[in-house]
């Protein structure tokens, strides 16, 4: 039996939030429109792709930010310093006037960051998977804005991290047999993430160890932008446990090197009483990148 992993497709039907943020007394945030009112008011509209951890979300992983969700928005250019600014969702409200820039400022760049981080060195802080919980990190490239322009700043997230997800099926072993499976995965777990750009910085992904490990039959993990070599499977199922790298090639032979941002690979493990086959199913939610073939046994 062969093994096929799966790279799942981005939905892209991105579920709009509108956000129109100002500082004056009593107004309330606009939940739609096509233009700015003129009023010198910051109207920063937001999407997000296929969103895994929003509180309101479909089971394609699609979604919103709630009101009250909180991210950074971080406001940038040249002939002033950079700063990031946190906002909660359908509340936070800013004007123009108050980021203080200079006069002769032309153009303005906007870029956003979910969930909030630590602050920021020169624009670049460094993200670290969690191994205990599953810490998505959404990002939204540098936009740029002309200076008191009307034009709406528009904010689209997407999933910066790869996302990794194990799935055990048997023919002979029970439902509960396989709720006791127990996968573990090492892997690079930290990257440096430029915040005024709204990018994760190439060939920064660092620190091999543990960056989850889960019981049951289905298993999630995020993992940083890598090489597929530094990723390992450590599985486990009763007596027996087996290591599983990544393979080398797609289905259709095209090489399979990086696991990349916004991605999905999904992974089907056969387990019997005496071994172990990958088998392969496509899942809806992240951007397809191939699909592979191969096999463990016991």
């Amino acid at each position: 039996m062969s093994n096929k992993i799966f790279h799942s497709s981005i939905m892209a039907v991105a579920a709009g939030l509108i956000l129109t943020m100002s500082v004056s007394c009593g107004k309330t945030p606009v939940d739609g429109g096509d233009e700015a009112d003129g009023t010198g008011v910051i109207d920063i509209r937001t999407s997000i792709d296929a969103l895994t951890k929003a509180p309101v979300l479909d089971e394609e992983g699609k979604g919103n930010f709630s009101r009250g969700d909180i991210f950074t928005v971080t406001v940038s250019g040249s002939g002033f310093v950079s700063a990031g600014r946190n906002y909660a969702a359908g509340i936070t409200e800013l004007m123009w006037k108050d980021l203080d820039l200079p006069e002769d400022v032309g153009d303005v760049y906007f870029s956003g960051c979910y969930p909030v981080q630590e602050t920021a060195v020169d624009g670049i802080f460094t993200f670290t998977v969690s191994p205990t919980e599953e810490t998505d990190l959404l990002l939204a490239r540098a936009v740029n804005v002309k200076k008191d322009a009307n034009t709406a700043v528009n904010l689209a997230f997407r999933h910066a991290l790869h996302r990794l997800v194990i799935i055990y099926v048997s023919d002979d072993l029970s439902d509960e047999q396989l709720s006791q499976v127990s996968t573990s995965v090492r892997a690079l777990s930290s990257c440096s993430v430029d915040q005024t750009k709204g990018i994760i910085l190439d060939g920064t992904a660092a620190g091999l160890s543990e960056v989850g490990s889960r019981q049951g039959r289905r298993a999630s993990f995020f993992i940083v932008p890598q090489e597929k070599d530094y990723i390992t499977l450590d599985v486990s199922v009763g007596t027996m446990t087996r290591t599983i790298d990544i393979p080398d090639h797609a289905q259709d032979g095209s090489p399979v090197a990086m696991l990349e941002g916004g991605k999905s690979l999904t992974v089907q493990i056969n387990v019997s009483s005496d071994e172990i086959k990958l088998d392969g199913v496509q899942i809806g939610g992240w951007e397809h990148q191939g699909t592979v073939d191969g096999e463990i046994e016991l």
